[in-house]
């Protein structure tokens, strides 16, 4: 009994020794860990206030200023000063816009005005309401009311181009208007080439003014459903081989008179439709091909990876051979696509009888649009913009995709302006321009409906079943 007294003893003599040891040891872990965790943080504060770095996440780069944006910034000639007519809580959103236009210019400059507090400034700029942002450039000036990125940059190349360029929509045989609100319309397509400070002049009807005007830069052939007579593509072929540039967008099945024109430029329209079963949009069908696939062409540079589809297209492919001209493909069709000689059957929507048929049918990649840059065959008058100019031509075997319906879907738009800047000879406007929050559609082949409709519908059900099931059996 004495010893265990004893032992007792000494292990509460022990105890204080080996805790306090033990406090010290831990302690002064926690000390070393807190230091170095307050030292971190020390070290990531003073790089974030000394370095910036922006991280935008979105898939589009919806937060981050657009290639065309960034190219107009430093592209400026003279100094852009902004003043923006916002009341103090209201210039939170807006500044943090301004804020990326200076990063990338050191000619950009902005400053906020509240009216209430400084009427005076105000009244000097005639600003009557909210909202209104005065943009000054060299002597002129540019007023707008919105505060997006879109807006910002259009008002700002406004002011930086001398003369608006002239576009001419061809009418008279059925194409599609620029004033048309409808879904078939082209009127969504107006506002974009306005906004890119062009001149849009509706319903040209050539078989009225016998020729192109001198004043037009572009000329749009939107889906035109019935043929061109004979002296109207007489018309079209001189203003082509007099430096020209001309927007083709024509539709499968119908007849318009144009083939025999585009051949001579190297361009062959196939009458066939190009059908895609791999890649479908919701709510659409393998007459509508999807691709992410384009040539290397100033017009598609910046169009990597963005999605465009077609409703119903043709394919085309080049022939015979234009001396001196630049003939390329533009837009291809994805390798699972083919060209479909059943017409019927797929005007029918019949997709038992669409199948590809090897030696008719032509297998993907197809060519969906083609661009030409050619020597004219006959010199321009003197005094004509175009004496000296290379003809310019874009084709599109299809007008829906830059409806109203649908250029707003995807890259569509995009891919419209690029081709028309490029005919415009505006190269620094080929560009993404300022996004938008849109519609992206989600485009799944037939293998993955399958197996995301069964893993809706029986995985994610099934798997608490089954795992309920085995635990009441366990218990059991």
């Amino acid at each position: 009994m004495p010893c265990a007294i004893t032992r007792v003893r000494n292990r509460d003599r022990f105890m204080p020794k080996f805790l306090s040891h033990r406090l010290l040891k831990y302690g002064s872990n926690a000390l070393v860990a807190v230091l170095i965790t307050v030292g971190i943080l020390a070290v990531v504060n003073f790089l974030t206030t000394r370095y910036h770095a922006r991280f935008d996440l979105t898939a589009r780069g919806l937060y981050t200023l657009s290639p065309q944006t960034i190219s107009l910034l430093e592209n400026l000639s003279e100094d852009v000063n902004v003043v923006a007519f916002f009341r103090e809580a209201e210039q939170r959103d807006y500044e943090h816009l301004l804020k990326q236009y200076a990063y990338h210019s050191r000619r950009f400059a902005y400053r906020f005005v509240d009216p209430d507090r400084e009427p005076i400034e105000a009244r000097r700029y005639t600003v009557t309401r909210y909202g209104v942002s005065v943009i000054e450039y060299g002597n002129r000036e540019e007023r707008i009311r919105e505060t997006s990125e879109k807006v910002l940059t259009n008002g700002i190349a406004r002011l930086m181009s001398e003369d608006r360029q002239v576009v001419y929509f061809v009418g008279g045989h059925g194409e599609a208007h620029p004033d048309d609100q409808s879904e078939q319309g082209f009127s969504r397509i107006k506002q974009l080439l306005i906004e890119g400070n062009h001149d849009v002049r509706p319903s040209l009807v050539l078989a009225q003014s016998q020729r192109v005007p001198k004043d037009c830069d572009a000329l749009i052939v939107a889906g035109p459903k019935r043929p061109f007579l004979p002296a109207e593509i007489d018309i079209v072929a001189t203003y082509l081989n007099q430096g020209g540039a001309a927007f083709f967008l024509l539709d499968p099945l119908i007849d318009t008179g144009l083939v025999p024109l585009l051949r001579k430029w190297s361009i062959g329209l196939r009458n066939d439709l190009v059908v895609d079963k791999s890649q479908v949009l919701p709510g659409a069908d393998f007459s509508v091909p999807v691709t992410t696939h384009y040539s290397k062409h100033p017009i598609t540079d910046k169009h990597s990876g963005l999605q465009t589809f077609y409703p119903l297209t043709r394919s085309m492919e080049r022939v015979g051979s234009l001396p001196g001209a630049d003939v390329s493909s533009l837009v291809l069709s994805s390798p699972n696509s083919w060209s479909e000689t059943n017409l019927d059957a797929v005007s029918a929507k019949d997709k038992e009888a669409v199948q590809y048929t090897s030696g008719a049918d032509r297998p993907g990649p197809l060519w969906l649009a083609m661009v030409v840059e050619g020597p004219t065959t006959i010199a321009a008058k003197a005094g004509d913009d175009r004496r000296g100019a290379r003809a310019r031509i874009v084709v599109f075997g299809d007008s829906d995709f830059a409806s109203n319906r649908f250029v707003e879907v995807a890259g569509n738009g995009d891919l419209f302006m690029n081709a028309a800047n490029w005919l415009l000879r505006a190269r620094d406007k080929i560009a993404i321009r300022p996004k938008s929050t849109l519609f992206r559609p989600l485009t799944l082949n037939p293998g993955d409906e399958f197996w995301i409709r069964w893993v809706y519908w029986l995985v994610l059900p099934g798997v608490p079943i089954v795992a309920g099931v085995l635990v009441w059996w366990r218990r059991r």
